[in-house]
């Protein structure tokens, strides 16, 4: 009976108060980039862009300087971006500590210090480990175990996300399926992409046609990196783009033959790229172990215009904007 009496007591205590979910700030570049904080070996923090479409965290040559790190293996890494296959040299750091999780282990590439680059890169190689929660609301990132998604997330409008590797890559990258104005297109889901991009397939399905702005030439030599440097590059406004159960209207992308639709696979079909540039203002939970991505709800209402225009890249930084000749 003694112990019935106990058990009652504690009945009546109060629950202890759930441990708080371990987070951090998060943060978006004017570019569109989310960045976050990281640690590496008890230094820093150092500032990593947040990227579901590099196949391997990265570090830039300043921080490997500052750290003091050896390459840790012969040969060099090769490493997909969406601005290019870069090799890497590899180095292995004792921990990485992000969001109140620490990552042991783990080989780093090292790219040369770049204009504006920063400390490092989080790719799928860490991010695929969890359930990745972006709050917009709040601008917290959450590293959550993978398998469960709890609630809020759940709730959410839930996308498929598709993975598929490349040749020779023991790495997996995600699509989704998207419907730009009253087409499909297939797209990578690339976190790290400041802008959205289609290619000229996926243009000339939209009744953008290439032979109107063959004038315009190649996109800036600066800019063949990332855009291409054979076909014309346009910004086209005006854009309604949708996943299953959710759309955003007044949208941009830049089109252009971009050697990252080439590097994904993606190169001989109508497709596109997209990341903060639609989703910025949307919370995410992206569910990598259930192949899924949950959207919250916008917190803010989209600003651009609604008449389909086309602008020829090189006048962007004018702020010149032209109905192009004919889109059809």
């Amino acid at each position: 009976m003694r112990w019935i009496c106990a058990f009652g007591a504690l009945l009546g205590l109060p629950a202890a108060a759930a441990a708080p979910l371990p987070e951090q700030p998060y943060r978006m570049e004017p570019g569109g980039r989310m960045l976050t904080d990281v640690m590496i070996d008890g230094h820093g923090p150092f500032s990593f862009i947040i990227d579901t479409a590099s196949s391997r965290s990265l570090i830039f040559e300043h921080v490997r300087r500052q750290l003091g790190l050896a390459r840790s293996q012969a040969g060099r890494l090769v490493v997909y971006g969406i601005s290019d296959v870069a090799e890497a040299m590899p180095v292995k750091p004792g921990e990485l500590r992000v969001a109140g999780e620490t990552v042991r282990g783990l080989t780093l590439g090292v790219l040369p210090d770049a204009p504006e680059a920063p400390d490092g890169i989080l790719g799928v190689d860490i991010l695929s480990r969890y359930l990745v929660v972006l709050d917009r609301s709040a601008m917290r990132l959450r590293l959550l175990p993978p398998g469960t998604v709890p609630k809020p997330y759940a709730g959410w409008t839930k996308v498929e996300l598709t993975p598929h590797g490349l040749k020779n890559l023991p790495i997996q990258f995600w699509y989704l399926k998207t419907r730009f104005n009253d087409r499909n297109l297939t797209a990578l889901f690339d976190s790290g992409a400041g802008t959205t991009l289609i290619n000229w397939d996926a243009a000339e399905r939209l009744g953008v046609r290439q032979r109107h702005f063959t004038s315009y030439g190649p996109p800036p030599a600066v800019l063949q990196d990332e855009l291409g440097a054979h076909a014309p590059a346009i910004r086209v406004d005006g854009l309604r783009v949708a996943v299953p159960g959710k759309s955003w209207d007044r949208q941009f992308a830049i089109i252009a033959d971009a050697p990252a639709f080439h590097y994904f696979d993606l190169e001989e079909r109508p497709a596109a790229i997209i990341g903060p540039s639609l989703l910025k203002d949307n919370s995410l939970a992206i569910d990598f172990a259930g192949h899924s991505l949950y959207v919250g709800p916008s917190l803010n209402a989209s600003s651009s215009s609604d008449r389909v225009l086309c602008t020829p890249w090189r006048s962007i930084s004018a702020g010149a904007a032209c109905a192009g000749p004919s889109l059809n």
